[in-house]
């Protein structure tokens, strides 16, 4: 009796052990042989995220950096015109793409937690970017705010889950199409263009 309740559950343990992952056929595939992205990090495997109204809103469309900001000290601040025109396309698998202007430069998977915010006295949602192409563009962003329409959001850079230490803000807009100088108007390096 002893034996083959050994011999079935050493079965089992071998049947699961020996069991390999599917490939992932997710689009951030599909996206490396279109864009010819080379590959030099590893982002996890994608995880549908949670069923949320602003988790919704950002699998809507493309959503652009039209304004960021590096905090210097209270109520100062750096503008960062390079930044302008950046964009994230957040897919309902997990997965995103992101570039700026027409070019699509970064993809890899995102994780989605609430964190209260002791500041502003509530639960946020925090969206961390884990990158395929490089693990120095690992970054978490709290979704801050979003109008009533949808239209924008305010993203904050938590620092220390980055690759990069450097703080953020962002006005994230949403388009349906990429963006282009002419859709912010700015040229292409953000200055603004009269």
């Amino acid at each position: 009796m002893i034996k083959s309740v050994l011999l079935i559950g050493f079965t089992a343990l071998m049947a699961v052990t020996g069991c390999k992952p599917e490939k992932n056929n997710s689009s951030s595939e599909d996206v490396s042989a279109v864009t010819g992205l080379e590959k030099k990090g590893i982002a996890a495997a994608p995880v549908a995220p949670p069923n949320h109204p602003v988790i919704q809103r950002l699998q809507m469309n493309y959503w652009v950096f039209e304004h960021y900001l590096v905090p210097t000290g209270q109520e100062s601040y750096i503008r960062q015109r390079a930044n302008k025109g950046i964009w994230f396309q957040f897919h309902s698998d997990g997965t995103y793409i992101s570039g700026q202007w027409g070019k699509t430069l970064d993809e890899g998977t995102y994780f989605v937690h609430e964190e209260k915010n002791p500041y502003m006295g509530r639960v946020q949602q925090n969206v961390y970017l884990d990158s395929a192409i490089d693990d120095n563009r690992d970054i978490e962003w709290q979704i801050q705010g979003m109008s009533e329409d949808g239209g924008y959001m305010s993203w904050v850079k938590i620092t220390n889950n980055s690759a990069n230490p450097e703080p953020g803000m962002a006005k994230a807009i949403s388009m349906m199409t990429l963006p282009t100088p002419a859709s912010l108007r700015v040229d292409s390096l953000g200055n603004p263009v009269e």
